[in-house]
């Protein structure tokens, strides 16, 4: 293909792959036109599970469904191309010793794989992967394109797996019936687990009495470490005390991890926590957990501010629920406090 039409192609692709919200459709978007704009067989998106030992098929696009379902990928044994950060090529899969599942590569016809890892901000959450039906070698040129197209995907990825939580939380808000305030704050940590790409993500709310933080909601976390010892807001992390978001990157350095040998044997390397508000209150605080160090960005933190707060308006719209039901004419009193009076249909 002259360089004039690759190029074209290429710059049309990326705007298909930015084109959407909606995290299912980027995620098509992505692995059909990375196999088309380099000519490949086929493509698959593998994102890191929750604690980061493997890699689940996400998406794929010209795979057959026995490649798709040969299982997890570990990222230690298959290519390594998210341990190096940098773009890896499998010029020969029937004889290169650094493939997972040579075998099945060869049942579907793949002679060459090439591996780009995917970063979303500064967290690497991935990789894309193309697969040739020829031996591929991979020029200077076309290394940097296929860069550019990690960057690009890293891009489209993070604003909808942002939008996609933010839409989430906000839905189970809106949702949420007085009765079912656990299950909705569950749903809300597991939401903030997974598209953060954390270990996992715990809500604290602060009793009164003592300052202690009790654990209320909790996802991706063993129970020995859950049931580790009392937590104190006065002790731990600091994000009440100060009233704002606290950033631990490294928990083995770091004095204001409570339980620093607790954290380590569960292999939590980073914390984040953000105060949980009602009006201007701080009632809890919202922490997740990372199996790797790193320090988050600016839109990282923005978008964890969020869904701090929309878990504040969760608790809030309990408790108003709860009041609603001690009043038996809530209708009228909302539209005297509107200073409005019914409409009268006829």
């Amino acid at each position: 293909m002259a360089f004039q039409d690759f190029s074209h192609q290429f710059i049309n692709g990326l705007s298909e792959i930015h084109r959407s919200l909606d995290l299912q459709e980027t995620k098509e978007a992505v692995v059909r036109v990375a196999s088309q704009v380099f000519g490949s067989k086929g493509s698959s998106l593998l994102l890191f599970d929750h604690t980061h030992d493997t890699m689940k098929l996400s998406q794929s696009f010209g795979l057959s469904e026995a490649y798709k379902i040969k299982g997890d990928v570990n990222p230690k044994k298959s290519m390594g191309e998210t341990l190096l950060g940098d773009v890896v090529v499998i010029r020969d899969a029937s004889t290169d010793p650094n493939l997972q599942y040579p075998q099945e590569a060869l049942k579907e016809g793949i002679k060459s794989i090439v591996g780009i890892p995917v970063a979303v901000g500064n967290i690497m959450v991935g990789t894309l992967r193309l697969y040739f039906d020829s031996t591929k070698d991979i020029s200077l040129d076309e290394m940097e394109y296929l860069k550019m197209m990690a960057l690009h995907v890293g891009l489209a990825l993070r604003k909808s797996f942002y939008f996609e939580s933010i839409k989430n939380s906000t839905t189970n808000i809106h949702l949420m019936p007085a009765f079912k305030i656990s299950e909705s704050m569950l749903n809300l940590v597991k939401t903030a687990t997974l598209s953060g790409n954390s270990r996992g993500c715990s809500l604290f709310l602060i009793k009164q009495s003592d300052g202690m933080l009790e654990r209320v909601a909790s996802f991706g976390l063993s129970e020995s470490y859950m049931a580790k010892g009392t937590v104190y807001a006065a002790q731990s992390v600091g994000e009440v005390s100060t009233g704002k978001p606290v950033v631990i990157s490294k928990v083995a350095t770091d004095p204001r991890v409570q339980y620093r040998e607790q954290a380590l044997q569960e292999n939590i390397k980073a914390i984040i926590g953000f105060p949980v508000m009602v009006g201007s209150k701080i009632v809890g605080v919202l922490r997740w957990y990372y199996d790797f160090e790193f320090e988050p960005d600016t839109d990282h933190m923005t978008w964890k501010e969020y869904l701090a707060i929309n878990v504040g308006l969760a608790i809030e719209k309990n408790q108003l629920l709860i009041q609603l039901k001690t009043r038996q004419d809530w209708y009228a009193d909302i539209l005297f406090e509107m200073d409005a009076k019914p409409y009268n249909i006829s």
